[in-house]
């Protein structure tokens, strides 16, 4: 399995801003250059654990719950899937994303490339008739979506038409005027079937895990490796919905959970729903 490895920031003339910084220092009060250390290298040690963590992820939960990793080198036919399984007649493939805003303009043609050229050689290379191929977003919803994980489904739609795949099932629908984003096509060809779509977080861990409640599995798995205390109501903070996370803990009623595990679940779920409700047939997020 992959390490997480933080690499220190530096003032190079590629990994800062100096107007950044400007206006930072001023609207921060920010006076000598012992603070701007500190927040560069707070900032830039979070941006570079941000991917490798996404990559720990992929070494981690999906072979969990029973796929397989996929490890191929770049520009083959297999080098954008990270996980796979094989499902009675389907194939279903897997490209993780560390987070809803990591994908790039080059990156949806390079996936939306990757499917139309190479998804009949996935079909035989697991001797299926029908390919599923999933761009998953390891966190997020579709509502915070940049949605450039659609425009890989858009673009990928395009060019395999262009290859003769006759659409079913279109990733836009028809709604009078203005047509309505749908987060999948389907298609097929000489016998052959695909299916190409997005899931963001909770839908996607639900999918990889077969259990709705995957995503609160994980939160709960990472809070208990952590060693945590808990912070009183009240607390001033300065990032917002902060203290809505604090007081949404304190009302799950769990006594065998101590009141810091419930403040780092609530926290690390925040980021896989669009608000916080507990479900009252169950007490799940």
């Amino acid at each position: 399995m992959r390490q997480i490895n933080a690499r220190p920031p530096a003032i190079d003339g590629k990994s800062t801003n100096p107007f950044v910084l400007a206006a930072y220092a001023e609207l921060f009060d920010v006076h000598h250059l012992k603070q701007v250390d500190e927040i560069v290298a707070a900032a830039k040690v979070f941006s570079s654990i941000e991917t490798a963590a996404g990559r720990v992820v992929e070494d981690v939960i999906p072979p969990f719950y029973g796929w397989a990793q996929i490890n191929s080198p770049g520009y083959t036919v297999l080098s954008e899937i990270d996980s796979a399984r094989v499902v009675d007649d389907t194939v279903e493939l897997v490209a993780l994303k560390s987070g809803p805003m990591c994908i790039s303009d080059s990156m949806v043609s390079q996936i939306a490339n990757a499917i139309s050229t190479n998804w009949i050689e996935w079909s035989n290379h697991w001797n299926v008739d029908k390919v599923r191929y999933i761009v998953g977003m390891n966190y997020s919803t579709a509502k915070n979506s940049n949605k450039k994980d659609w425009h890989i489904v858009r673009l990928a739609e395009l060019k395999t038409t262009a290859t003769d795949l006759a659409i079913s099932r279109s990733c836009t629908q028809p709604d009078g005027r203005r047509p309505i984003a749908s987060s999948f096509f389907e298609g097929t060809k000489n016998g052959k079937s695909l299916r190409v779509e997005t899931l963001q977080g909770r839908e996607l861990w639900a999918h990889i895990a077969g259990v709705d409640d995957a995503f609160l599995q994980i939160c709960w798995a990472m809070a208990k490796c952590l060693n945590t205390q808990a912070i009183p109501i009240g607390t001033n903070f300065s990032t917002g919905e902060m203290d809505e996370i604090i007081r949404f803990a304190s009302s799950i009623n769990a006594p065998d959970v101590s009141d810091a595990e419930k403040q780092w679940l609530v926290f690390f779920a925040r980021h896989f729903v669009d608000r916080l409700v507990i479900s009252p047939k169950n007490d799940k997020i």
